[in-house]
């Protein structure tokens, strides 16, 4: 009977699972929990490159486990796609839920970008994902074609969901890698991270304009766009198990796209099927979103401040406002704002530049003035282009989301 049961444990036991891989343990300093947490590194049996795609994956959250596929079973695929992948044992610290786990998965991303994590492994930076537990990657989903640039999104989804759970969407602010580390940790942009334990499915997405980026998001063509990544995305609720309801959240360059998406919830003349998007835009679903968080950004070229030193970029391209008041309208994305509007969440950095301040309330004005229904939570820490940190504002918007999606 001894032997049996040592047989047993050497079948299920993860580690040895995947002794093939390469198992290295190490120690990570938590911000979270103020101590250091156990995790295994497990390399894939064979690499495809010579910089590997990371997970990192977050096991044993004092969190509800949504996803019900198993823990091996999910690294075992992860694995196989030819991905490192660092399983971090949480130990149901109860500290480790969100907003408090959002510290940690920036100081992942910190420390892998200033080498002070896994230095000695060769890491794809444009390619590092944070799952948590019961959650599996999907990546490279096409969702429109533009000419040779093929847009995509990555999407991480709780895997064989308990429940169905509504999915959040955010456009990258890297115009080149999408999920581009030194945009994500410049941005303190923990969206993408913590969604999953936050009872979420989660997509980062192309930016509709390609790199290099010179401030201008021309229209209707990003409308399409949009609307053919979130067809695209909602496509997919049946294999994903999600229920369909999705909120969008955008900062800095994608703020625009978030709002100008709640904006054109039914305009037919964004919904642009055309064969130039390409097979992937999923003609005939459903484009709608049911939230969106709005963050610093441009939305009204028609009202700028007179120091703003995008004017004169702004007249190389359209003209003068002058005499092309017209292009400088429909280029806002603030001049599609309807009564058939979501409610918004709308949060901005208190040092922010002051063209960023005044984008903002304008935004809340043209709200006021048609009696829409918003929730403004400035963050008040200077902090200057970033998105918020703040616990109580992360929560807040997790709360919003939450009622508007789940």
């Amino acid at each position: 009977m001894k032997y049996f049961v040592l047989i047993l444990f050497v079948l299920t036991s993860p580690l040895l699972a995947y002794a093939d891989s390469n198992v290295t343990p190490g120690q990570w300093a938590s911000e979270t929990t103020g101590g250091n947490l156990a995790y295994q590194l497990l390399k894939p049996p064979t690499a495809q490159n010579p910089s590997l795609p990371l997970v990192i994956y977050l096991e044993n959250l004092p969190v509800e486990r949504i996803g019900q596929e198993s823990n091996e079973s999910i690294i075992g695929s992860l694995l196989k796609a030819g991905d490192l992948v660092m399983v971090l044992d949480y130990a149901k610290n109860p500290a480790a839920k969100v907003p408090t786990l959002d510290s940690d998965t920036l100081k992942l991303r910190s420390d892998l970008f200033a080498k002070k994590l896994l230095a000695d492994q060769a890491i794809d930076l444009s390619h590092v994902f944070i799952l948590a537990e019961g959650c599996q990657l999907k990546r490279d989903v096409s969702f429109c074609v533009d000419g040779k640039r093929n847009l995509g999104m990555d999407v991480i989804y709780p895997s064989h969901p308990k429940r169905a759970v509504g999915t959040i969407i955010e456009f990258s602010c890297d115009n080149k890698d999408r999920m581009g580390m030194y945009s994500l940790v410049f941005c303190t942009d923990t969206t993408i991270d913590t969604a999953g334990a936050a009872g979420f499915a989660v997509a980062m997405a192309d930016h509709p304009v390609a790199a290099p980026y010179k401030g201008f998001d021309p229209l209707p063509e990003c409308g399409y766009k949009l609307k053919a990544a979130i067809r695209t995305l909602r496509s997919l609720q049946e294999e994903m198990g999600v229920n369909g309801k999705i909120g969008v959240v955008g900062f800095s360059r994608g703020s625009g796209m978030a709002l100008l998406l709640a904006a054109i919830n039914d305009r037919e003349e964004f919904e642009n099927e055309g064969a130039w998007i390409g097979s992937g835009s999923a003609p005939g679903v459903d484009s709608s979103v049911q939230a969106a968080v709005v963050m610093s950004g441009r939305f009204d070229y028609l009202h700028l401040i007179p120091a703003d030193k995008m004017i004169p970029r702004y007249n190389k391209m359209w003209g003068s406002i002058t005499n092309h008041e017209e292009v400088w309208r429909k280029q806002s994305a603030i001049t599609y704002v309807t009564t058939n509007l979501p409610p918004l969440f709308l949060t901005i950095n208190v040092s922010e530049g002051a063209d960023a301040r005044h984008h903002m309330e304008v935004l809340r004005q043209r709200l006021d003035e048609l009696h829409l229904s918003y929730q403004y939570e400035p963050e008040t820490e200077p902090r200057g282009h970033k998105m918020p940190v703040d616990k109580v504002i992360l929560e807040n918007i997790r709360k919003y989301l939450d009622q508007r999606l789940n």
